[in-house]
């Protein structure tokens, strides 16, 4: 069985994404504070990648990962913030990502084609998929572009985030009886994180359970979605015990990697499909859905394996071992 661990972890605000590395709680810091923390610094790191315009590509993918992270922790503390202004932060991270996805999208689709081609090519001939990956690449290249020649768009993105920083930067923690008359501040509790962790767990044990009986590419999609929402929050509690929440990180990451695969082979497949003149070598097009097609078993099939071993305890068992965990660690926290 896979453990997962809750930990002791800081109290004072409670919009917060789980970062690349260094992306979580400390046991010196109320919960609070730490998701402030957290998120502020998460904010910044996002906000000067954009202006930096040095890598678009890079850019954008972390910023596209940053505000994941960042609803990964709204749906951890979503009971603490209400659904109201759960929903609207939720609804602006999304949408926020919404406007730069292109170029990420259609980065993805080109190495998707590349990587098929590899894995694939002593059955392959070396020209094979040229026109599909020229379409692709000018289409990237397209998108790059529209990103730098439009100011309004990167205009829309910077002032999204800004203002959501000026919100997580105000929220109030439990010592703070001015700010407290503004807002409720997230309690030092595991309380606080356990309706938040249930949810994430159970809807992706059943997510997985959905996409088994019936293996769409829905179905994985949103498997998907959640797994990387649990990686995020065990991310941010992993001082709690990181010599067991490391491995069971590790695995998420791991099921995460494949499910992600398999999404972006189940795109391309609908790519060339809807949009023919992409390809117009008939027999190319029916190639490459094939190889795809195959490939997304392959992922399936691995993903599954781990998954039931990721997702082997119940939820409420899942949730009463975080709870030790951070009884014995965060709890005490000053």
């Amino acid at each position: 069985m896979v453990h997962t661990s809750p930990a002791a972890v800081p109290a004072a605000v409670r919009f917060l994404p789980a970062v690349p590395e260094g992306f979580e709680l400390s046991e010196q810091e109320r919960l609070s504070d730490g998701l402030r923390r957290l998120s502020l610094e998460e904010f910044d790191r996002t906000i000067g990648g954009l202006l930096a315009g040095s890598d678009v590509d890079a850019a954008v993918h972390e910023a596209r990962k940053s505000m994941k992270r960042l609803r990964a922790v709204l749906r951890l503390i979503r009971d603490e913030l209400g659904e109201e202004r759960y929903r609207t932060e939720n609804v602006l991270l999304r949408n926020t990502a919404r406007l730069i996805a292109p170029v990420r999208d259609t980065a993805v689709q080109l190495k998707t084609v590349s990587t098929i081609r590899s894995r694939f090519a002593a059955h392959l001939r070396r020209s094979a998929f040229e026109t599909l990956e020229g379409n692709l690449d000018r289409r990237h290249r397209e998108a790059r572009a529209r990103l730098a020649e439009d100011p309004a768009i990167l205009r829309t993105v910077v002032y999204a985030l800004r203002s959501a920083r000026a919100r997580y930067r105000v929220w109030p923690a439990e010592a703070d009886p001015e700010a407290i008359r503004r807002a409720r501040p997230v309690t030092h509790s595991f309380d606080a994180m356990r309706g938040g962790l249930l949810r994430t767990y159970r809807r992706g044990r059943q997510e997985m359970r959905i996409a088994e009986k019936q293996p769409t590419a829905h179905n994985f999609h949103w498997w998907r979605k959640r797994v990387k929402y649990l990686r995020h929050q065990m991310e941010l509690l992993r001082p709690m015990f990181p010599e067991v929440l490391d491995g069971y990180i590790a695995a998420l990451d791991e099921l995460g990697d494949l499910l992600g695969e398999e999404h972006d082979l189940s795109e391309l497949v609908a790519l060339v499909s809807d949009e023919p003149e992409l390809c117009v070598d008939a027999a190319e097009v029916t190639l490459i859905i094939a190889l795809a097609e195959h490939r997304r078993t392959e992922l399936q099939a691995e993903a599954l394996m781990i998954g039931r071993k990721v997702y082997a305890e119940s939820p409420k068992a899942f949730a009463n071992r975080l709870a030790a965990y951070w009884s014995s660690s965060f709890a005490l926290a000053r």
